[in-house]
């Protein structure tokens, strides 16, 4: 019953995730740097810390009783996820919401899946689970192989109709920088289960100071945010006072921007309360069973939503029916994945 369960957080974490971003779409009167310090505000700092005060108010002494290097590696692993996403949200820019979740969170998914499994649990390698678990991801990895090459074929599509322009060369340049940029936030991100995986005892102090089963669940996230947010809202500032955006913010018809933001947010960390909770009830092995299936289903959410944008608007049926094969094979990855939770 607990699997079940689980994998039902985790298919509405994966869903809610994936539609995160969609509200940029919408706010065209303020610059890129306005929207996502107005979702990092939110995501990183206010819910989480809002969310653990009501589940685990025991959060500031389950921290000061961790071990210094559970602190280290809430610290350091969060900084760097700060660091990452503000590539990730550049990728968004540059090639779309859908090719982007493919390329950062196929890494972040086979990077975050195998940390913990070789590191923490290296004798379920060679058992029948491990292997199971490695052909999902597998799997997993070759769609994202699959959708990175499909994008590229849509923006060369893209580059010819453009012909020899100037404004051609800058579609290969853009996809170029983009595609870095969500590899870049894909190691990154890996770190974030990873992260979520070392400091598991954390959840065993927070148990015994009479913290709930949820609470304790998500007990690493307001940290780990918290240091999300101070590279990226140092960047977004830095941008803000570089493009004299700050007066964007007082722009008439934005106000419902604002509310445009917070939905991003809560939709984000919202995804991690489910997947925290769904990797508690799977047990010792969620953060290998769970951070696949999680990743995999961002991803087909996110694309998705990107069809529906239209962000394969206008391409060849090349690029389509690749783009198709790589959804297929993450598909199957999950199937794959959710028996592997059976074992």
């Amino acid at each position: 019953m607990n699997i079940f369960i689980s994998f039902i957080f985790i298919l509405i974490a994966g869903i809610i995730n994936g539609s995160f971003a969609i509200p940029t779409k919408y706010t065209d009167r303020w610059n890129f740097e306005n929207i996502w310090l107005q979702y990092a505000i939110w995501a990183f700092l206010i819910l989480p810390w809002a969310a653990i005060l009501i589940l685990a108010p025991q959060v500031l002494k389950v921290y000061v009783a961790s071990p210094p290097h559970l602190l280290a590696i809430m610290i350091i692993g969060g900084f760097l996820f700060g660091a990452g996403q503000i590539g990730f949200a550049f990728a968004m820019k540059l090639i779309g919401i859908g090719l982007s979740f493919v390329i950062c969170l196929g890494l972040s998914m086979g990077l975050g899946f195998f940390l913990p499994l070789v590191v923490q649990h290296p004798h379920e390698i060679l058992t029948s689970f491990g292997l199971i678990t490695l052909l999902g991801t597998l799997l997993a990895v070759s769609g994202l192989i699959v959708s990175t090459y499909a994008g590229k074929l849509r923006d060369q599509e893209r580059q010819k109709k453009e012909s020899a322009s100037s404004s051609g060369k800058g579609l290969k340049k853009f996809y170029a920088i983009g595609v870095f940029l969500a590899v870049i936030a894909g190691l990154f991100s890996a770190g974030q289960n990873f992260s979520f995986s070392l400091t598991v005892p954390m959840q065993q102090i927070a148990l015994h100071m009479g913290a709930s089963r949820l609470g304790a669940a998500n007990i690493m996230w307001p940290g780990f945010l918290f240091f999300s947010f101070l590279p990226y809202a140092y960047y977004m500032i830095f941008l803000l006072k570089k493009n004299k955006s700050f007066s964007y913010y007082h722009r008439s018809g934005t106000t419902k921007y604002y509310g445009f933001a917070f939905i991003m947010g809560l939709f984000w960390f919202g995804s991690l309360i489910f997947y925290s909770k769904a990797s508690q009830l799977i047990g010792s092995l969620g953060p290998v069973i769970g951070w696949p299936m999680f990743m995999v289903l961002i991803i087909l959410t996110s694309n998705f939503l990107g069809w529906r944008h239209k962000e394969w608007e206008g391409c060849g049926s090349k690029a389509k029916y690749t783009i198709w094969i790589g959804l297929i094979l993450l598909i199957l990855s999950v199937l794959v994945l959710g028996y592997s939770s059976r074992i």
